[in-house]
């Protein structure tokens, strides 16, 4: 099984609360193989201009002053795929850092087989999503917002005294 982190937008009051799910995102937690293979571009793709820019940086100085200095070809290659190994186990983290920075708020971690079921397992539990009545009517949907926390894992079980 794998976990997903569920990221949602900011709310909007103009959208309907169906619109604003539609907008969910689900980054699954885990090595980024394709981070790792094609780091430049998998960066772009995702549009981590910062991220993108460093690692650029870093990997001409690598580049260049390595063999300017020296280094041997063998131990320059070593370094440029732990920046690959790096990216792959953190790139969905620097997605998720960006849209928090964004705005968007952390919905919870879902864990499934699949992005089938762990969509359907967080839209399950999303509270206030317009239940149909006896006469066919939905109710008006509450505002966007994450579900609360049941509880934390670890040394500070109480989240109010971190």
């Amino acid at each position: 099984m794998a976990f997903y982190t569920a990221l949602t937008p900011p709310a909007d009051p103009s959208l309907p609360l169906a619109d604003q799910l539609e907008r969910t995102v689900f980054l699954k937690d885990g090595f980024a193989v394709f981070a790792f293979v094609f780091t430049g571009l998998w960066l772009l793709s995702k549009r981590l201009w910062l991220a993108f820019f460093v690692f650029a940086l870093i990997w001409a100085a690598i580049g260049f002053g390595g063999h300017i200095l020296g280094f041997d070809p063998l131990a320059l290659t070593v370094v440029q795929l732990l920046i690959g190994c790096y990216l792959g186990l953190e790139g969905n983290a620097l997605i998720e850092r960006k849209l928090i920075a964004k705005g968007w708020s952390l919905a919870g971690v879902v864990e499934g087989r699949d992005i089938d079921t762990v969509e359907r397992r967080f839209f399950e539990s999303v509270p206030g999503r317009g239940a149909p009545t006896a006469s066919g009517a939905t109710v008006a949907a509450a505002p966007l917002q994450p579900p609360p926390v049941q509880g934390v894992l670890g040394l500070f079980p109480d989240p109010a005294r971190r």
